[in-house]
């Protein structure tokens, strides 16, 4: 088993690092409509490639570096940073290649992504340090550890774009659109505490109790001295279908969409499920702490044919065009659950974007998210055939980074 583990997690990581968009990621605000398609004028495009990757957490940031927890009210205020007592962190990345022929397209896309949250206890004990407050022996303190959790996927997919308009009006179009994803997954884990305590008293003796859970999927033949990558994409442990809807409505100056992302599930053909419990108590005693363990109990079942579902996303969009070339978009967007690289928390946003008819094209966004302001720049060039886009996002005070950029023969 143990083997299996490092295997999925080295190949969860290295394909995290080579690929480069995700399953829908929600900190950065990328706004793909697929009912936008109903509305392009695109003859013919072949995309080479488009490559994106991003993280982010809600607590660790350059200002942090030098921080002086003596200060008065530094630990609060630094704790403070983080939204409902959780430290987040999630990443993904994206590699994009493929074909587009009028409202039409088909593309090739491996990805990954992931998040790791920490229980509120967990920071409260490193910052703040264990133990009650005041001097009374007797008073006691809980930690709470319930919550912390990491999980991660990988994943190969060939999306299949189309958008139709419907005419409303001499003056107005209704755009529909559907982005069809064939998924197959390469690498899943997940991994949780379900419940977690940790008290301390006034002694600085402590006890603690943890339960916690996990699920990775099964690849097939990594046990064999001669597995290789080719045997993962030729005989991939999961697959599936996911499927965003979008609709735009257009009215010249106005423009509104709405899309719902990761509609659908994907299924594996063999995991791993275990259970994990334990505990103990330490005390000070005569040649220092001494540690009572209970005996750990642990389970571990094989399930076939499991199925997963990656978080909804939801996204809004609405721009104006209050000049010839001049638009301001403003938008939301949020995950209708939480992990998997996707926050449940919305992210809204607002910028500027300018979009002559040839060479360049410029947009700046502003985004609030979990209590920071993230920044966007996009660089479009249209060098003849030839369409180039570069984009740089960060977060304030670099708590996060994201960038992405493309290459296409566009006519």
């Amino acid at each position: 088993m143990g083997k299996r583990i490092i295997f999925g997690f080295t190949l969860f990581l290295t394909l995290s690092l080579l690929l480069g968009y995700s399953a829908g990621p929600v900190y950065g605000f990328y706004y793909d409509n697929p009912g936008e398609e109903a509305f392009s004028t695109t003859k013919f495009e072949l995309l080479l490639p488009d490559v994106a990757f991003g993280a982010k957490n809600n607590l660790f940031n350059l200002e942090n570096i030098n921080i002086d927890l003596t200060q008065p009210g530094a630990k609060a205020d630094f704790l403070g940073q983080m939204s409902k007592g959780y430290f987040k962190s999630d990443f993904y990345s994206q590699l994009k290649a493929g074909l587009t022929i009028g409202r039409f397209s088909v593309h090739l896309r491996p990805w990954a992504t992931g998040s790791f949250r920490l229980a509120p206890g967990v920071p409260e004990l490193i910052f703040y340090g264990y133990g009650p407050a005041g001097n009374d022996i007797n008073a006691t303190k809980s930690y709470n550890l319930t919550g912390t959790k990491l999980n991660g996927l990988a994943a190969l997919s060939l999306d299949f774009k189309y958008g139709h308009p419907i005419s409303l009006s001499p003056a107005s179009e209704l755009g529909v659109g559907v982005n069809f994803r064939y998924v197959q997954g390469l690498a899943m884990f997940h991994s949780e505490v379900s419940q977690g305590t940790l008290v301390v008293n006034g002694l600085g003796d402590f006890t603690f109790n943890t339960k916690s859970r996990y699920l990775y999927a099964e690849l097939p033949g990594s046990d064999d001295e001669d597995f290789s990558p080719g045997q993962l994409f030729s005989n991939p442990p999961g697959r599936g279908f996911l499927m965003d809807l979008g609709v735009v409505y257009n009215q010249d100056p106005y423009r509104a969409g709405l899309v719902l992302k990761n509609i659908g599930a994907l299924k594996w053909q063999t995991v791993q499920q275990g259970t994990y419990e334990g505990g103990g108590e330490v005390k000070t005693g005569p040649n220092g702490p001494e540690f009572d363990g209970k005996d750990v109990v642990s389970e571990e079942t094989t399930l076939t044919n499991y199925t997963m579902t990656v978080p909804i996303v939801l996204q809004l969009q609405g721009s104006y065009r209050f000049l010839k070339n001049l638009y301001w978009h403003v938008g939301m967007e949020t995950g209708l659950a939480d992990g998997w690289g996707i926050s449940g928390s919305p992210c809204l946003q607002t910028g500027i974007e300018w979009r002559p008819r040839h060479l360049i094209r410029l947009a700046g966004d502003l985004a609030y998210h979990d209590r920071h302001l993230n920044y966007q720049a996009l660089l479009e060039l249209k060098l003849l055939c030839f369409w180039l886009r570069f984009q740089v996002g960060w977060v304030d005070q670099f708590n996060g980074v994201n960038a992405a950029g493309m290459f296409a023969l566009h006519f």
